[in-house]
Protein backbone atom coordinates (compact mmCIF):
# COMPACT_ATOMS: atom_id res chain seq x y z
CA UNK A 1 0.00 0.00 0.00
CA UNK A 2 1.24 3.50 -0.82
CA UNK A 3 1.14 6.08 1.95
CA UNK A 4 1.49 9.87 2.02
CA UNK A 5 4.59 10.00 4.23
CA UNK A 6 7.11 10.58 1.46
CA UNK A 7 4.94 13.18 -0.24
CA UNK A 8 4.46 15.05 3.02
CA UNK A 9 8.18 14.97 3.79
CA UNK A 10 8.77 16.41 0.31
CA UNK A 11 6.12 19.06 1.01
CA UNK A 12 7.87 20.11 4.23
CA UNK A 13 11.23 20.26 2.45
CA UNK A 14 9.84 22.31 -0.46
CA UNK A 15 8.02 24.73 1.85
CA UNK A 16 11.20 25.22 3.88
CA UNK A 17 13.20 25.85 0.70
CA UNK A 18 10.65 28.31 -0.68
CA UNK A 19 10.49 30.47 2.43
CA UNK A 20 14.28 30.39 2.81
CA UNK A 21 14.73 31.47 -0.82
CA UNK A 22 12.09 34.20 -0.53
CA UNK A 23 13.82 35.58 2.57
CA UNK A 24 17.03 35.94 0.56
CA UNK A 25 15.48 37.92 -2.31
CA UNK A 26 15.94 41.67 -2.76
CA UNK A 27 13.61 44.22 -1.21
CA UNK A 28 10.45 44.57 -3.25
CA UNK A 29 10.28 40.92 -4.28
CA UNK A 30 7.31 40.32 -2.01
CA UNK A 31 5.32 42.91 -3.99
CA UNK A 32 5.87 41.13 -7.34
CA UNK A 33 2.81 39.90 -9.28
CA UNK A 34 2.38 38.19 -12.62
CA UNK A 35 -0.69 40.11 -13.70
CA UNK A 36 -2.42 43.38 -12.89
CA UNK A 37 -5.08 41.80 -10.65
CA UNK A 38 -3.05 38.98 -9.17
CA UNK A 39 -1.95 38.58 -5.60
CA UNK A 40 1.55 39.63 -4.60
CA UNK A 41 4.26 37.13 -3.73
CA UNK A 42 3.77 38.15 -0.09
CA UNK A 43 0.05 37.42 -0.26
CA UNK A 44 0.72 34.05 -1.90
CA UNK A 45 3.28 33.14 0.76
CA UNK A 46 0.78 33.97 3.49
CA UNK A 47 -1.87 31.96 1.62
CA UNK A 48 0.36 28.86 1.55
CA UNK A 49 0.62 29.02 5.33
CA UNK A 50 -3.06 29.84 5.77
CA UNK A 51 -3.97 26.86 3.61
CA UNK A 52 -1.76 24.61 5.70
CA UNK A 53 -3.52 25.91 8.82
CA UNK A 54 -6.85 25.02 7.20
CA UNK A 55 -5.77 21.45 6.44
CA UNK A 56 -4.44 21.11 10.00
CA UNK A 57 -7.82 22.35 11.27
CA UNK A 58 -9.72 19.86 9.12
CA UNK A 59 -7.58 16.97 10.36
CA UNK A 60 -6.72 17.88 13.94
CA UNK A 61 -9.19 20.59 14.95
CA UNK A 62 -6.48 23.20 15.60
CA UNK A 63 -7.89 26.64 14.80
CA UNK A 64 -6.09 28.90 12.38
CA UNK A 65 -4.48 32.23 13.28
CA UNK A 66 -4.61 35.73 11.85
CA UNK A 67 -1.60 35.74 9.56
CA UNK A 68 -0.05 38.94 8.28
CA UNK A 69 1.27 39.43 4.76
CA UNK A 70 5.05 39.23 5.13
CA UNK A 71 6.99 42.38 4.40
CA UNK A 72 10.46 41.51 5.65
CA UNK A 73 12.93 38.65 5.89
CA UNK A 74 11.99 38.33 9.57
CA UNK A 75 8.30 38.01 8.67
CA UNK A 76 9.11 35.26 6.17
CA UNK A 77 11.18 33.41 8.76
CA UNK A 78 8.30 33.53 11.24
CA UNK A 79 5.95 32.10 8.60
CA UNK A 80 8.55 29.44 7.70
CA UNK A 81 8.83 28.27 11.30
CA UNK A 82 5.05 28.26 11.75
CA UNK A 83 4.67 26.26 8.54
CA UNK A 84 7.33 23.81 9.72
CA UNK A 85 5.24 23.10 12.83
CA UNK A 86 2.07 22.66 10.77
CA UNK A 87 3.79 20.31 8.33
CA UNK A 88 4.87 18.17 11.29
CA UNK A 89 1.20 17.84 12.29
CA UNK A 90 0.24 16.90 8.73
CA UNK A 91 2.98 14.27 8.64
CA UNK A 92 1.71 12.83 11.92
CA UNK A 93 -1.80 12.67 10.45
CA UNK A 94 -0.46 10.43 7.67
CA UNK A 95 0.23 7.71 10.23
CA UNK A 96 -3.45 7.49 11.10
CA UNK A 97 -5.98 5.28 9.41
CA UNK A 98 -7.49 6.70 6.24
CA UNK A 99 -11.04 7.48 7.16
CA UNK A 100 -13.54 10.26 6.71
CA UNK A 101 -12.91 13.22 9.00
CA UNK A 102 -15.55 15.77 9.86
CA UNK A 103 -15.06 19.51 10.18
CA UNK A 104 -17.04 22.72 9.90
CA UNK A 105 -16.46 25.24 7.12
CA UNK A 106 -18.35 28.35 5.99
CA UNK A 107 -21.02 26.09 4.43
CA UNK A 108 -21.53 24.00 7.56
CA UNK A 109 -20.50 20.42 8.40
CA UNK A 110 -18.25 18.67 5.87
CA UNK A 111 -16.53 15.31 5.51
CA UNK A 112 -13.45 14.31 3.56
CA UNK A 113 -11.07 11.38 3.57
CA UNK A 114 -7.89 12.03 5.54
CA UNK A 115 -5.78 10.97 2.52
CA UNK A 116 -7.50 13.48 0.25
CA UNK A 117 -6.94 16.37 2.65
CA UNK A 118 -3.25 15.44 2.86
CA UNK A 119 -3.01 15.15 -0.93
CA UNK A 120 -4.69 18.56 -1.26
CA UNK A 121 -2.15 20.03 1.17
CA UNK A 122 0.67 18.88 -1.12
CA UNK A 123 -1.08 20.12 -4.24
CA UNK A 124 -2.03 23.48 -2.71
CA UNK A 125 1.50 24.41 -1.75
CA UNK A 126 2.87 23.30 -5.13
CA UNK A 127 0.26 25.34 -7.00
CA UNK A 128 1.15 28.52 -5.16
CA UNK A 129 4.91 27.93 -5.43
CA UNK A 130 4.31 27.97 -9.18
CA UNK A 131 2.43 31.27 -8.97
CA UNK A 132 5.25 32.76 -6.88
CA UNK A 133 7.89 31.60 -9.37
CA UNK A 134 5.89 33.12 -12.24
CA UNK A 135 5.43 36.43 -10.43
CA UNK A 136 9.12 36.69 -9.67
CA UNK A 137 10.13 35.72 -13.21
CA UNK A 138 7.84 38.17 -15.04
CA UNK A 139 8.88 40.90 -12.61
CA UNK A 140 12.52 40.33 -13.56
CA UNK A 141 13.51 39.19 -10.09
CA UNK A 142 13.73 35.42 -10.48
CA UNK A 143 15.23 33.45 -7.63
CA UNK A 144 12.69 30.59 -7.50
CA UNK A 145 13.33 27.88 -10.09
CA UNK A 146 10.66 25.19 -9.95
CA UNK A 147 13.06 22.41 -10.95
CA UNK A 148 14.81 23.05 -7.62
CA UNK A 149 11.67 21.74 -5.88
CA UNK A 150 11.10 18.51 -7.77
CA UNK A 151 11.51 14.92 -6.65
CA UNK A 152 15.01 14.66 -8.09
CA UNK A 153 16.28 17.78 -6.34
CA UNK A 154 14.82 16.51 -3.06
CA UNK A 155 16.29 13.03 -3.54
CA UNK A 156 19.69 14.52 -4.41
CA UNK A 157 19.60 16.50 -1.17
CA UNK A 158 18.82 13.33 0.76
CA UNK A 159 21.72 11.45 -0.80
CA UNK A 160 24.03 14.43 -0.20
CA UNK A 161 23.04 14.38 3.48
CA UNK A 162 23.90 10.68 3.79
CA UNK A 163 27.15 10.83 1.79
Amino acid sequence: MIDMTTSLRHLAWADELLFTQLAGLPAGALQATYGPNDLTVGHLARHIVGGAEWYRYCLAGVRWTDLEVPETESDLNELRLHLRDINAVLLAEASKEDQAVEFIDEDGPRRAMRSMILAQACYHSSEHRTQIACALEVSGIGGVTLDDYDLWAWAAGLSDATA
